[in-house]
């Protein structure tokens, strides 16, 4: 009877087909990102309980921030409670620097009291979440100097603490604001993180189908009645 011997071609298909296989099937289960982890056993922390805590906190811009004597500038102050308990007692106090005029002043939540160039805006209460804008339309005064940087300065006061925000603007000569250039966008779009990668996807897919080619041509060669 002869005797039956596997070629090197077929004892390298034999290696290779479990190897792709098991490098197809891993790069599958990674090409879903994070969305297959827990149906996969990794492990999920439990929350651990807190104490529910108010945090409101204060933001503010100017536009334009430069300028010259005679434009409207505008100042934007948005507060909002980033914690997971109601806000309480807060109030937002500010006062235009001299150089401004105030034109007008609108809020999405809150009684505005103004007094010359000094105003606040007694909030109350802010939700978690909750977001409360406040819009200063001011006018630069003819008579203010130029070339000088001029500060605003707001302040959140409430139950759970103090905040401060601030902005500048520069005041210069007519005509010596520069505007800054627009630049079309560049760039292949991002792909955004988490959900499927389809390169990933695609390459395990190919791996898996070369294992199971490779693994039936090696049980072929290795089959009885061929040598």
């Amino acid at each position: 009877m002869p005797v039956r011997t596997l070629s090197e071609g077929a004892t390298l298909r034999r290696i290779a087909g479990p190897v792709c296989i098991g490098l197809g099937l891993l790069l599958i289960l990674a090409s879903f990102g994070g969305a297959w982890g827990p149906a996969y056993g990794q492990t999920v922390p439990t929350p651990t309980p807190h104490i529910r805590v108010a945090d409101p906190q204060i933001s503010k811009t100017s536009v334009p921030s430069c300028c010259s004597p005679g434009d409207k500038v505008t100042f934007n102050i948005v507060v909002t409670n980033v914690g997971d308990a109601t806000a309480t007692n807060v109030v937002i106090s500010d006062t235009i620097p001299p150089q401004l005029s105030i034109v007008a002043i609108t809020t999405t939540w809150g009684v505005v009291t103004v007094t010359g160039n000094h105003f606040t805006v007694a909030i109350g209460m802010i939700a978690p979440g909750q977001i409360v804008t406040i819009v200063i339309q001011t006018i630069v005064l003819i008579a203010a100097p130029i070339d000088i940087v001029i500060t605003n300065l707001a302040q959140l006061t409430s139950d759970q603490g103090t905040r401060q925000a601030s902005t500048d603007v520069l005041i210069k000569k007519a005509g010596a604001c520069a505007t800054p250039p627009i630049f079309p966008p560049t760039g292949a779009p991002v792909e955004p993180e988490g959900g499927t990668s389809p390169w990933l996807l695609l390459a395990g897919l190919l791996l898996l189908l070369l294992g199971i080619v490779l693994t039936a041509r090696a049980r072929r060669s290795s089959s009885p009645g061929e040598s």
